[in-house]
């Protein structure tokens, strides 16, 4: 059962360049880190001036994809633009046997049956360096760092909420839950955590996996628990603006955490293995529906932009 949900996770969430009518990104870097070179893809608002510090988003790519993928498939580029904050793309590691995408991009996000995993590729020690190498080069304010992700992507966002959470001040997560062994974990602070999944979802079930995956009820409830935030949700339907759109999207939202955060959950009825607004970049026998009633990037932005990390010095260092 679950290399089942492997090998669909490795084909439904790759977005190939073959897809993708995006051009080239505005920057790219690099740097070594432990044994492996890792590389990125960046976006600079032109309104960046290095006198004022900026928030740092980071979107991570979902299982077989890659930093490319991941701008095709969530457009931040534009929110990052029109929001003035910066916004990194990183790439995973490509490990273990081949498949009819390539090697396995993927991130090391706590399940114990990985590639990633077995070799020991220290993925929240990367991120960890990756806020440094922007943090050096330029002017972030370091109570406003957020990270966000698809599919693996969005299970390792999990993951860092609960080891980062010294540096993250919040997680736009779609299609993934926590894994199950990092559930087994206390989290090192408070973390505002946005949830997206779909009902629908063929890829990753709305209720989890078994000793695998946590459904997406007991995620929340681990975040609730660990924000210490109210239990019982602020429940609305959203709009439905798009005409001819079936899906219904219901937000739950958690308030009065520790230092606060909130914990909120997008339950997006009738959609799929999809990022809201994204492409249907496979087809829906597939991955199921995209909702095109919200943006995804632009709600996440909206939902975390307000939320600091406690502690953290708010304006950042001056250059």
């Amino acid at each position: 059962m679950l290399l089942f949900i492997l090998m669909v996770m490795s084909l439904a969430t790759s977005v190939t360049a073959q897809q993708q009518q995006i051009g080239p990104p505005d920057h790219s870097g690099s740097f070594d880190f432990d044994g492996y070179t890792r590389t990125f893809d960046y976006y600079i608002p032109s309104s960046y001036n290095e006198k004022k510090s900026v928030p740092l988003m980071i979107s991570f790519h979902g299982r077989g994809s890659n930093a490319e993928g991941q701008r095709f498939l969530s457009g931040f580029e534009a929110v990052a633009e029109k929001e003035g904050f910066i916004v990194a793309f990183p790439n995973s590691t490509a490990l273990g046997h081949e498949t009819l995408l390539g090697h396995r991009f993927q991130w090391n996000d706590g399940r114990i049956d990985t590639p990633q995993f077995n070799a020991g590729v220290d993925d929240v020690a990367f991120t960890d360096a990756l806020i440094d190498y922007f943090e050096g080069k330029y002017n972030i304010d370091p109570s406003r760092i957020y990270a966000s992700g698809m599919s693996n992507g969005s299970i390792f966002a999990n993951r860092l909420a609960v080891e980062l959470s010294d540096r993250i001040a919040g997680i736009g997560a779609v299609t993934g839950p926590l894994a199950f062994p990092i559930a087994q974990q206390t989290p090192k602070g408070p973390v505002t955590v946005v949830l997206f999944m779909g009902v629908e979802d063929p890829i990753v079930p709305y209720d989890g996996v078994q000793n695998y995956l946590l459904s997406t009820d007991a995620t929340i409830d681990y975040w609730v628990k660990a924000n210490n935030t109210v239990k019982k949700p602020r429940v609305t339907y959203l709009p439905q603006t798009e005409p001819g759109d079936p899906t219904k999207i219901r937000r739950e939202v958690y308030s009065g955490g520790k230092h606060g955060t909130q914990v909120i959950l997008y339950k997006m009825e009738g959609t799929g293995h999809t990022w809201p607004s994204g492409p249907q970049y496979a087809e829906i026998k597939d991955i199921g529906l995209v909702s095109h009633h919200i943006n995804g990037s632009q709600v996440i932005w909206d939902e975390l932009k307000t939320h600091r990390l406690p502690g953290a010095k708010a304006q950042g260092k001056q250059k």
